[in-house]
């Protein structure tokens, strides 16, 4: 059932994978060219803002494959995308550690609580698995967006509660190819049964 999801995940997502990185490089250096007084760490919130609003705009004109816009770009800039199993928040990420809690917010909460993997039937109703792309520039205007799909909730500066969590790769080529690796992070309390010896 796991290499099931982690395929259904993959194939998901590599319609994804160059449309996100290119419009982010080009909303990053649009930015930069059209207002590099504000190219100053002081302004970093300036850029996450102008930066999400060209990608939403440049977005809305691009072949996301079966992917659609979704949310309201309205709201604080949501960027959201959708399509029949999934529901993907593209958020800024602070550092490429953290997560960013769901915080007291209860839909927020609702968003982040999916069933951990594997699941054992695909769930009824559109967009029932809920991921996260956390999106960063690097110094360059290079853009690089980490999935990860949340579990539970957590607080600023505690350990994510997530069973997927991947660099989203530039290309579809290499999201088909992506090989996940189970991690024993997060499995202190699972015990395991003894085995008999000799067998």
């Amino acid at each position: 059932m796991l290499k099931d999801e982690l395929e259904r995940v993959r194939n998901a997502l590599a319609d994804l994978c160059e449309p996100l990185h290119d419009v982010f490089a080009w909303a990053g250096q649009r930015r930069s060219e059209a207002l590099p007084e504000l190219v100053r760490p002081e302004y970093n919130w300036h850029g996450t803002h102008t930066v999400r609003a060209l990608a939403h705009h440049r977005l809305r004109r691009t072949n996301l494959g079966v992917w659609t816009l979704s949310g309201n770009h309205a709201r604080n800039g949501e960027l959201w995308l959708t399509d029949s199993d999934y529901s993907l928040r593209v958020l800024h990420a602070l550092n490429e550690r953290d997560v960013p809690p769901p915080g007291p917010n209860l839909a927020r909460r609702a968003y982040y609580h999916n069933p951990p993997l594997p699941l054992q039937e695909k769930l009824d109703g559109p967009a029932n698995d809920k991921l996260i792309a956390l999106w960063r520039l690097d110094p360059s205007g290079a853009p690089s967006f980490r999935v990860v799909r949340p579990i539970g909730k957590w607080r600023f500066g505690g350990t994510a509660k997530t069973d997927l969590d991947f660099p989203l790769p530039e290309t579809a080529v290499d999201m088909r190819s992506l090989h996940f690796e189970p991690a024993d992070e997060g499995l202190e309390d699972v015990r395991l049964p003894e085995e008999e010896e000799g067998k």
